[in-house]
């Protein structure tokens, strides 16, 4: 997957998981939505360590390890990315 593509599919899982938050603290009986809370975090794990290992860290201060090299420099800045 090309990075834009990954880096958007990652944005629209966490944009759903946001949202089944929200809607499981008005609803925290729903088993169908925990259940598809608990998918989505699965597969955002995934997502992200396919993209870091490809492109390089989402994040900084300890929240993803760091490629052999240092990148944060070398990758584009999120303003210059294009969707």
């Amino acid at each position: 997957m090309e990075p834009s593509n990954a880096l958007r599919k990652l944005q629209e899982v966490q944009f759903a998981l946001v949202e089944l938050q929200l809607y499981l603290d008005v609803n925290p009986g729903d088993q169908r939505a925990v259940h598809q809370y608990n998918c989505l975090s699965k597969e955002l794990m995934v997502l992200k360590a396919e993209y870091e290992t490809k492109c390089g860290p989402l994040m900084q201060y300890g929240f993803s390890s760091s490629p052999s090299r240092w990148v944060w420099t070398a990758t584009p800045w999120p303003w210059e990315i294009e969707y």
